[in-house]
């Protein structure tokens, strides 16, 4: 067993972490408020000394993730022609709180694009990300000038991977490497628009992978009928591949995590968890060749984890990464994730906590009693 560094050092132990995220408790994203405002004042004033980072709850058009590409993106994009488009657009199903595998979108129910014929240099001058971010770090800052968001906290921009903003989306797959090679270099120049106002030292980029993952845990099955029958391990080097692309973007003086997500369309996880083999190997293989330093990694964590569902983290091999587990289930109390801290901590000594993913779909009334479990967690933790 390999301890990730970061700042709690349990008794024994010794840090010589150099790791730039060193917070007890990370956000992953969303939140389910009108502003930004609200988002990170409330995050602020429950959670502010435990976290490296703060999101601005992906407010407004993002709050479907992803569904903001199809609506404000693709479906304006002068190369880009619709294939399909749902009846209303792009919806979300029905939530639930189950942690059933979901079932596979028809593919009617999917807003689907091509590229338009002879188009050969397909580009994303301006994927939105960047004014979000920019009109956003003004009210963090504002935040933390007021002391509500503790000096050192960083700006905390969580954006989709490649296959998580072009899969789903596009159903001529031969087309694929055209276009993610266009999300990533649009994904660069909306970083650099967001270091033109935004100091390095006060910025950290999250790249959510959700499809990638939803893929990989199905094996050698496509989710859709029209993606690529590939076996795992092809899987395994096309989306690597892209992880480590679109991770070079990143300004080595800003630090980057992975987020894992098992995602949440209709409810989470959409695919079987059983324990964290994916999220081990997936840690594994793109810390190592992502080609700059990868400063944290977050695994979701089933409500009911099995006894071996923790026994992957014993071949974890990331160096000084910071390993955030999502396991406060907002449903679940404090003993309930208790629990699944201890029985994390049988192999992996050193963690910070988190929820499985984002709380955009969560009624916001319940969010300072969830973001309280989150500070008693780490208390309790701190104090172990």
């Amino acid at each position: 067993m390999r301890p990730a560094s970061g700042v709690t050092t349990l008794p024994g132990m010794s840090s010589t972490s150099t790791s730039r995220v060193t917070g007890d408790v990370l956000l992953v994203g969303s939140m389910p408020f009108e502003t930004a405002a609200e988002a990170m004042r409330l995050s602020g004033e429950k959670i502010g000394p435990y976290v490296p980072s703060l999101p601005d709850g992906e407010t407004g058009d993002r709050v479907t993730w992803v569904g903001f590409l199809p609506l404000r993106i693709f479906s304006a994009h002068p190369d880009l022609i619709e294939t399909n488009r749902p009846a209303g657009g792009l919806e979300q199903p029905d939530h639930d709180d189950s942690e059933e595998a979901r079932p596979a979108a028809d593919s009617n129910q999917l807003w689907t694009f091509r590229v338009k014929p002879g188009v050969t240099d397909l580009r994303f001058e301006d994927l939105g990300y960047a004014r979000f971010a920019l009109e956003s770090y003004e009210t963090f800052r504002g935040l933390r000038d007021e002391g509500v968001i503790p000096a050192g906290v960083r700006f905390q921009v969580c954006l989709p991977g490649a296959s998580s903003a072009i899969d789903a989306f596009f159903d001529d797959t031969s087309e694929w490497p055209m276009v993610h090679a266009a999300y990533i270099e649009g994904i660069g120049r909306e970083i650099e628009r967001m270091l033109e106002a935004i100091p390095a030292e006060d910025l950290v980029i999250q790249f959510d992978f959700a499809w990638e993952v939803v893929d990989l845990a199905i094996g050698d099955g496509s989710y859709f009928p029209f993606w690529p029958a590939d076996t795992v391990d092809e899987k395994y080097v096309r989306h690597g591949a892209l992880i480590a692309d679109i991770t070079k973007v990143v300004p080595e003086d800003v630090p980057v995590g992975y987020h894992w997500c098992y995602g949440t369309w209709g409810g989470w996880p959409m695919t079987a968890m059983e324990d964290l083999a994916l999220c081990v190997r997936l840690s594994n293989e793109t810390v190592a060749n992502a080609g700059r330093r990868v400063d944290y990694v977050h695994m979701p964590v089933v409500r009911h984890p099995g006894p071996d569902f923790f026994t992957p983290l014993d071949d974890l091999d990331i160096g000084d990464t910071r390993v955030y587990l999502g396991l406060i289930h907002h449903t679940d109390g404090v003993d309930g994730n208790h629990e699944r801290i201890e029985a994390a901590r049988k192999h992996l000594a050193d963690f910070g906590i988190g929820s499985v993913c984002g709380y955009g779909r969560v009624d916001p009334s319940e969010l300072p009693v969830v973001l309280d479990v989150h500070a008693s967690c780490a208390r309790d933790m701190r104090a172990a």
